[in-house]
C-alpha cells in the first residue's frame, strides 16, 4: 500500500465551497453563483504535502454546479487521436529530470480530487485579484505587473488550436508586499493589452491564494484580463477528469541555481470534435481536465496568439522571476542560470499536428527589461524551440498593465 493510501482516511464529509465566481459585477463587486454556498460531497479525504484533497463525484464537481454547467455532460477524455508532432518527442534530449506529480493511486473511480478551500483562502484569492489585476492600479503605491515572454506575431491570418513546451522549474524566494510569480503558456484572442479571452498554465509562486511560497501547478483563465480572472478551480470553470492530478499541486523537485534543472511538460490544445480546451501534463500526455467551450466566448472558435514567459507581480521591492537570474549570453548566463523553456510548439490547424514555433512566427515582448528579459531564442535538435527569462526583480519602478 502506498504512503498516500495509508494516509487517507475513509469519510463521509460534507462540506461547503464559497464557488467564488472571478467576475465583477455592474456594482464592482465579487459575486457568488446564487448568493449561496454549494455543499460537495466527499467520498474519501488524501493529505497530501500538507493540502487536503477530497474525492468528490466527478459530476458534482464544483463547476458543474453552476448553472451555466446545469446540463454539461463530462467529457472523460479528448475524443479522436492526440496531435501528433512533426518531431518525436523523444527526440528531444536532455540530462534534465520532467516532473511527475499526482496524489499516488489517485482518487477512487468516478471521482475526483478537489483541492479543500476555506473562506479565508478564497478572500485572500479576491483580494490578491484586485491587487494583481486591477483595470486602474494606483501608481502612489508602486503597483507592476512586468512581463519577459515570446509570443507569436499577432496577423488577421493568425489562427492556434493548442501551444505546449516543457517549463524549468524554481522556487526563488519572494520579496516585496502580495508578490507572484510564474512561468507559464498562454493562449488568447485578441491583443492582449486591450483585453481578451485567456487560457493559461504553469508552474507559479503565489502566497495571496496558496497560503505559502511552495511553486505550484497554477492555471488561470479569463473573458476579460483586466477586469476578470479565475485561478484553478476556485470558481467554475475547469471540469477536472484527472483521478491523480489537481490544479494547485505542490512541485517538489525544483533547479537549483547551476545545478540539477527539472521542467514540466504542459500541453493546451483544443478538441477538435467537442470544442473542449484539454490542459494535459507530463512526457505522456495525462489529461488532467478541460475548459468547456461555452465558457470562453471567442475561444469557441481559435486562439489568435501563443505565449511563452514569465510574470512577476507585486509592489516594490517586487519579486524575482523564473531562477531570479537574467539570461545573458556569458558562458554561465543561459542553461542552470536562467530559467528555460523549451520544446515549444502550436498548433495551426484544428485537428492538426504540433509544429515547432520559429524566430519568424516570434516577437519579444519585456516591459522592464531592467529587472526581467528574455533571449537565447534558437532552435537545437536536442531541445526544439527554447528561449530563457527572468530576474532578480528587486527596485524596477511602476508599470501598468
Amino acid at each position: 500500500m502506498s504512503v498516500v493510501a495509508m494516509e487517507a482516511k475513509k469519510v463521509i464529509y460534507c462540506y461547503s465551497v464559497l464557488l467564488l465566481l472571478a467576475i465583477v459585477n455592474g456594482h464592482g463587486a465579487w459575486a457568488i453563483p446564487g448568493g449561496e454556498d454549494i455543499g460537495l460531497e466527499s467520498q474519501l479525504s488524501i493529505e497530501h504535502d500538507g493540502d487536503i484533497y477530497d474525492c468528490v463525484d466527478i459530476n458534482k464537481q464544483p463547476t458543474l454546479g453552476h448553472s451555466l454547467f446545469k446540463n454539461h455532460k463530462v467529457q472523460m477524455k479528448p475524443t479522436g487521436s492526440f496531435p501528433k508532432s512533426t518531431i518525436d518527442d523523444s527526440s528531444i534530449t536532455s540530462d534534465d529530470q520532467t516532473v511527475e506529480i499526482g496524489l499516488g493511486e489517485g482518487c477512487p473511480l468516478g471521482t475526483v480530487p478537489i483541492q479543500r478551500t476555506r473562506k479565508e483562502d478564497l478572500k485572500g484569492a479576491k483580494e490578491a485579484f484586485f491587487k494583481s489585476y486591477s483595470e486602474q492600479p494606483d501608481a502612489k503605491i508602486g503597483f507592476g505587473y512586468f512581463r519577459a515572454e515570446e509570443q507569436t506575431t499577432l496577423k488577421p491570418s493568425s489562427k492556434y488550436y493548442g501551444a505546449q513546451a516543457y517549463l524549468n522549474v524554481y522556487n526563488p524566494a519572494m520579496i516585496g508586499p502580495d508578490p507572484q510569480s510564474n512561468v507559464i503558456i498562454k493562449l488568447f484572442f485578441g491583443p492582449e493589452d486591450s483585453c481578451c479571452t485567456t487560457l493559461a498554465a504553469g508552474w507559479a509562486i503565489f502566497p495571496g491564494i496558496y497560503k505559502d511560497n511552495s511553486t505550484r501547478l497554477h492555471t488561470f483563465w479569463s473573458t476579460a484580463f483586466e477586469q476578470r480572472l479565475c485561478y484553478n478551480i476556485r470558481c467554475p470553470g475547469f471540469v477536472q477528469t484527472s483521478r491523480k492530478i489537481a490544479l494547485g499541486m505542490k512541485i517538489h523537485n525544483v533547479s537549483k541555481y547551476h545545478g540539477k534543472q527539472y521542467d514540466i511538460k504542459l500541453t493546451i490544445y483544443k478538441d477538435s470534435k467537442k470544442g473542449h480546451w484539454w490542459l494535459l501534463y507530463g512526457r505522456n500526455d495525462e489529461p488532467i481536465g478541460y475548459w468547456p467551450k461555452g465558457l470562453l466566448r471567442n475561444f469557441t472558435s481559435h486562439a489568435t496568439t501563443a505565449v511563452w514567459g514569465g510574470t512577476a507581480v507585486g509592489e516594490d521591492p517586487f519579486p524575482p522571476m523564473g531562477s531570479g537570474h537574467k539570461f545573458t549570453k556569458s558562458p554561465q548566463g543561459g542553461y542552470g542560470s536562467a530559467c528555460y523553456i523549451r520544446g515549444m510548439k502550436v498548433v495551426e490547424k484544428l485537428g492538426g499536428n504540433f509544429t515547432d514555433v520559429n524566430d519568424r512566427m516570434l516577437t519579444k515582448f519585456e516591459n522592464r527589461p531592467i529587472c526581467y528579459n528574455v533571449g537565447g531564442q534558437g532552435f537545437s535538435k536536442e531541445w526544439g524551440y527554447g528561449i530563457f527569462v527572468g530576474g532578480a526583480g528587486g527596485l524596477c519602478g511602476y508599470s501598468g498593465l
